[in-house]
């Protein structure tokens, strides 16, 4: 009998959607980054504020003789209570953080708020995060600092307390500071900076310039024509036999493909029933298209 009572509730919930009930939370989830969720929070709480004032009352007395709304304790009691309720994902850590932490946030407002309170709370006090271009427990330089990865990768655990330091080179660099180019990559010198520019497409492995007069070598499929050409395309279908008799060749940048002639051709040149050689069973050449002969017949007796 219970069962039987139970079993509407049990298809309703078997009905509903449960992934709207859970709380939605990003894949970086780590404190450092969380921290920088509720300090963003938090400023944009200082800017909606930033022109409001004592409610009621004579509002220029208490500016004058209380302390100004600006630095008040109420600015910050609005500012804290709000907190986190902008955010579509991550808000339930947002707001433990907010009630965790309470006293810190009140004490940096206290105390004049004269340092950058991401720096202030989530550098010095929590010890959760890290300044810009800084990375690990003890918060070293990144590799190459102040210029990191030579601003050509990211440095591994920048501005948390994790990661080693090391370069994350972006495509076409390489080297502990990213300061080399990668195969297929030829470099760019210009006002005292460089950067990796890929070889052409029949470029193999390396190159000293653009383009395909660049080459040091030709990729398989382009052929060195010399100086003023440098590498060209070599085009396979002009030779014999690349393909079978019923296929088509179709030359592409490099290499080239066999494509199935159509139905109607026995052999062909190209694609469509215009394209053939000879006309394949049950069709008939007519107009220089392979037509079917039920077709042909059909429109010979009409017309």
């Amino acid at each position: 009998m219970l069962l039987l009572l139970m079993l509407p509730i049990v298809q309703l919930i078997h009905g509903l959607d449960v992934s709207k009930f859970v709380p939605k939370v990003s894949a970086d989830n780590s404190p450092c980054k969380s921290c920088k969720i509720l300090i963003q929070s938090f400023e944009k709480g200082l800017e909606r504020t930033k022109n409001g004032h004592f409610g009621g009352g004579n509002t220029a007395w208490e500016e004058k003789n209380l302390l100004t709304y600006s630095k008040s304790e109420i600015r910050f009691v609005e500012i804290h209570d709000s907190l986190c309720t902008e955010l579509s994902q991550d808000q339930d850590m947002c707001f433990h953080l907010s009630s965790e932490h309470e006293h810190h946030l009140k004490e940096w407002w206290t105390d004049g708020r004269q340092e950058d309170l991401y720096q202030w709370f989530c550098v010095d006090k929590l010890k959760v995060c890290c300044p810009p271009k800084h990375y690990g427990p003890e918060c070293l330089p990144c590799t190459g600092y102040p210029n990191v990865c030579n601003s050509h990768g990211t440095c591994k655990g920048d501005g948390t307390r994790k990661g080693n330091g090391s370069c994350k080179c972006k495509n076409g660099y390489e080297g502990t500071n990213c300061d080399h180019c990668a195969d297929n990559y030829f470099v760019i010198l210009k006002n005292n900076t460089f950067t990796c520019e890929k070889c052409h497409k029949s470029c193999k492995d390396s190159c000293k310039t653009s383009g395909p007069k660049g080459c040091n070598e030709c990729k398989d499929g382009w052929v060195y024509m010399g100086e003023g050409e440098g590498c060209v395309d070599v085009d396979e279908c002009l030779e014999q036999d690349v393909c079978t008799s019923q296929q088509f060749c179709v030359n592409n940048d490099g290499s080239y493909s066999c494509l199935s002639c159509d139905p109607s051709c026995t052999d062909c040149y190209g694609d469509g029933n215009d394209m053939c050689y000879n006309c394949a069973s049950g069709y008939i050449m007519k107009d220089r298209k392979c037509i079917g002969r039920f077709v042909f017949l059909v429109k010979f007796f009409i017309f």
